[in-house]
């Protein structure tokens, strides 16, 4: 997939998405509890009524001889008669039969068997359908105690549900207008502090925008402290840019001078051979030419190795390395080679894997210079020895005249070249190899071999849990 085809998803858009959906739920939840508010309070106000007109009835049910009658008060529906659009429906029982009013009028929700009051005080209430029409009923139960056993009264009371149904609306629109409001104020807020809230991003943004391409200077801008992490990782990165690019140049610097003198070298050993009339003297400038070019590219191919691995240092991440398998292929490789200079190697592993956390490209870059090196400073017929023990370490034994103690110190320098080698190498071998060592957190030590010649060891940090002194 190319660039311009990859999805950038829009942070501030989820964060208001979300935010807004989080807000349309909770003004759902607030509607539903408002909804339920509104029609309890209903009920709560025209059950008051509907609960003195059935106590009003429940009153003017009387026994006389010829059995019961019910005269019922018009102040019973006087109250009633506020919902002018309502219809009232009543029914009354004595000990369950049908006495007056709509025999058909629904019958109150079911109850356990258990429950069976013999009188209620004060009237209970429950919603029914009846003639098409959803209505509120009100139920009282009295017992007549004129006679033994007392007679079982019920009067219920229904009424249809407009008046409720409108005053119900009457407390929910508004509500339903001031959650409407208040979402609307708040994902209006809530764009306005996401708009904010990303501002030192737009900020960094510009400021690196405006920056020319020499100005690795960090980065001052007053950001809010939760983006003070990511200030200061691109700190971080801009330094780190400056560091490479400051070594780069300085290499680039060294490297064009140290070439300029092996260039120089080679046209006048060139122009030399080509005026040459003796063919023994040409041959023998011919060989100094051959070598002189087996010189620049070995600088050449030592200073391309540094800038790698300084790329790799920035940019690779260390991984788990054995130590006698690493060794081993590169005095495979390099036996060959060093055959060509009649020199042997000599491989010698540990007794168990040695692990440690590496660049196996770096580490095999060290040891490929660290064992050519040996070999070009070890004399004909000679061994070098590559060992490896379980501190753990490498050592490289060579039969070579060795280093004064003054040397030592200095021979990894760049581009230094010891006073007694035989060897005209490029001085970046050691540098090179003091590099990916400290990258290791490694140490690269010289001892004096017995009987004569060099024993460089590379001594690696213990592996986590065996921190040996």
């Amino acid at each position: 997939m190319s660039g311009s085809e990859v999805q950038h998803p829009a942070l501030r858009r989820r964060l208001l998405l979300l935010s807004g959906a989080v807000l349309a739920g909770l003004a759902l939840l607030a509607l539903a509890l408002m909804m339920s508010y509104s029609r309890k309070t209903a009920d709560r106000s025209y059950d008051l009524m509907l609960g003195s007109a059935v106590l009003q009835m429940a009153d003017a049910v009387r026994h006389g001889g010829e059995g019961f009658s019910v005269d019922i008060p018009v102040s019973a529906f006087a109250t009633l008669a506020q919902a002018t659009e309502d219809r009232v429906f009543y029914r009354i029982s004595v000990n369950g039969d049908f006495l007056t009013g709509y025999r058909d009028l629904p019958s109150p929700p079911g109850r356990s068997p258990s429950y069976r009051p013999l009188t209620l005080a004060q009237p209970d209430f429950y919603d029914a359908h009846y003639s098409g029409e959803q209505v509120r009923v009100a139920r009282l139960i009295r017992l007549n105690t004129e006679r033994l056993p007392p007679d079982e009264i019920t009067i219920e009371l229904a009424q249809t549900r407009l008046a409720r149904e409108q005053l119900r609306a009457q407390m929910l629109h508004p509500a339903q207008e001031l959650i409407l409001l208040v979402v609307g104020c708040a994902l209006l807020l809530l764009w306005l502090g996401i708009y904010y809230a990303f501002r030192p991003f737009k900020m960094l943004a510009l400021a690196l925008a405006k920056r020319p391409p020499r100005d690795l200077t960090p980065l001052s801008l007053p950001v809010p402290k939760e983006t003070l992490p990511l200030l200061d990782t691109i700190n971080h990165f801009i330094a780190r840019q400056h560091e490479i690019l400051a070594r780069m140049e300085s290499y680039t610097s060294v490297a064009a001078h140290q070439l300029r003198t092996p260039l120089a070298s080679l046209r006048a050993l060139s122009e030399n051979a080509r005026d040459e009339a003796d063919e023994d003297k040409r041959r023998r400038l011919l060989a100094k030419l051959i070598g002189q070019c087996d010189q620049l590219s070995l600088t050449v191919r030592h200073l391309l190795n540094q800038s790698l691995l300084d790329h790799r240092f920035h940019s690779r991440e260390l991984g788990p390395v054995e130590l006698n398998a690493l060794a081993r292929e590169v005095c495979l490789g390099q036996a060959v080679p060093a055959l060509q200079h009649g020199v042997e190697l000599a491989f010698e592993p540990a007794d168990a894997p040695q692990w440690i956390a590496g660049d196996e490209f770096a580490l095999t870059q060290m040891l490929k210079n660290l064992i050519e090196n040996a070999v070009a400073h070890s004399p004909p017929q000679a061994q070098v020895e590559i060992r490896v023990e379980h501190i753990p370490a490498i050592h490289i034994l060579d039969r070579g005249p060795g280093l004064p103690e003054a040397e030592k110190a200095r021979v990894f320098e760049r581009f230094y070249r010891g006073a007694a080698s035989r060897y005209a190498g490029s001085g970046l071998g050691m540098a090179i190899a003091r590099d990916v060592a400290e990258r290791h957190g490694a140490r690269i030590l010289l001892h004096d071999n017995t009987p004569r010649g060099l024993d460089v060891e590379i001594r690696f940090p213990p592996p986590a849990g065996d921190r040996r002194t």
